[in-house]
C-alpha cells in the first residue's frame, strides 16, 4: 500500500464485502421490480427476501467499518 493509504486489511475486507453485499441486494430488488413489470407470476422467494436480509447485513459491515477506521485514527492519534 502507499504512504497516503494506510487503511488496514480489515478495513479493506469490510469496504468490499459491503460493496457486494448491498449491490447484489440493490441488484435483487431491481431484477424483481424488472420481472414484475413483465409480468412474472412466479418469482423466486429467495430473491424478493434477498435485500431483507443483504441491506440491513451491509449496514452492520459500514457500522463496523467505521468503528475499525475510529480504532485505526485512535491509535495513530495516540502513536503521535
Amino acid at each position: 500500500m502507499s504512504e497516503n493509504s494506510k487503511r488496514s486489511r480489515v478495513e479493506v475486507i469490510l469496504a468490499a464485502m459491503a460493496v457486494s453485499v448491498i449491490g447484489l441486494s440493490v441488484l435483487s430488488i431491481l431484477t424483481t421490480l424488472l420481472l414484475v413489470f413483465l409480468g412474472v407470476t412466479n418469482l423466486p422467494v429467495l430473491l424478493a427476501q434477498l435485500p431483507l436480509i443483504g441491506l440491513p447485513f451491509g449496514f452492520l459491515i459500514i457500522i463496523a467499518l467505521l468503528i475499525a477506521a475510529i480504532i485505526r485514527r485512535s491509535r495513530e492519534a495516540s502513536d503521535n
